[in-house]
């Protein structure tokens, strides 16, 4: 949901009344600037208000794409600050969940960082949980294998956010990543699902989301939706946006979901 417009965050829990919806993610800011965004006065207020109507509206930030948890020197500082002021702000507007791309480099850097954000942000115990998204795969990019993502989280209270795209794009079938994923990660530390089609093909390495049934993925993306062992799961489109490419794919997944009826 966009934050543009007078009412800020609090218009993402309006859009999403209007469009029915029972999940939302935001970005806190600019997802491709360093420049931070503060809260406007009301904006707090009017945002638990709204999603309090819509019963306990679940929300997730996603942090910015420029954060690279891995890295060192000013590029790692910056991305510390960065995440820090999405955990501080999930924190003051009641939002459950901050997804981050882990970045490229090494997998004890990105956990180290990980964890000094919270800590800088003050996260409480039963504040915002930090979940680091698995990637499309290239270079030296963390999280395109699930195992990774397992070893950076193991004994922390970091969890995981699961992009079918990006799966897809790294070399998985949905399917073996699902398994892959209860097995190393456990479901339990997988909140939050990303339910994209991809644009490039299976182990394209390329993170280019496409609409539901618009893309490569096929059938395995609604077999992997309806998978029973994800029922409990926040599933969040990030999808191509606009008035067409919305009604067609909340009506795909509303069509799969009345198939389970």
């Amino acid at each position: 949901m966009s934050i543009a417009g007078k009412l800020g965050i609090a218009g993402a829990a309006e859009e999403a009344q209007r469009l029915g919806l029972s999940a939302i993610q935001i970005f806190a800011k600019s997802p491709r600037s360093w420049k931070t965004r503060g809260l406007k006065a009301g904006e707090v207020e009017g945002f638990r208000a709204r999603r309090e109507n819509l019963g306990g509206l679940p929300a997730v930030i996603h942090a910015s794409y420029l954060v690279n948890l891995a890295a060192e020197g000013k590029l790692g500082e910056k991305s510390v600050f960065s995440l820090a002021d999405d955990l501080a702000k999930a924190q003051a507007l009641g939002i459950e969940y901050v997804v981050v791309h882990p970045g490229s480099g090494p997998a004890e850097k990105a956990r180290a960082a990980a964890l000094e954000a919270l800590k800088l942000a003050g996260v409480s115990k039963a504040g915002p949980r930090l979940l680091l998204e698995n990637t499309a795969g290239g270079g030296e990019k963390l999280g395109a294998r699930l195992r990774t993502l397992a070893e950076i989280i193991e004994g922390t209270r970091l969890g995981v956010c699961f992009d079918t795209c990006h799966a897809f794009a790294a070399g998985y079938r949905l399917e073996e990543a699902l398994e892959e994923l209860e097995q190393s990660v456990g479901l339990e530390r997988v909140p939050v699902i990303h339910l994209n089609d991809s644009v490039g093909e299976r182990g394209s390495q390329i993170d280019h989301h496409a609409n539901l049934l618009e893309g490569q993925i096929g059938p395995e993306l609604q077999r992997f939706t309806l998978d029973p062992r994800l029922r409990d799961k926040i599933f969040i489109m990030e999808t191509p946006r606009g008035s067409q490419e919305d009604a067609h794919n909340l009506r795909v997944l509303r069509q799969w979901l009345a198939s389970l009826q």
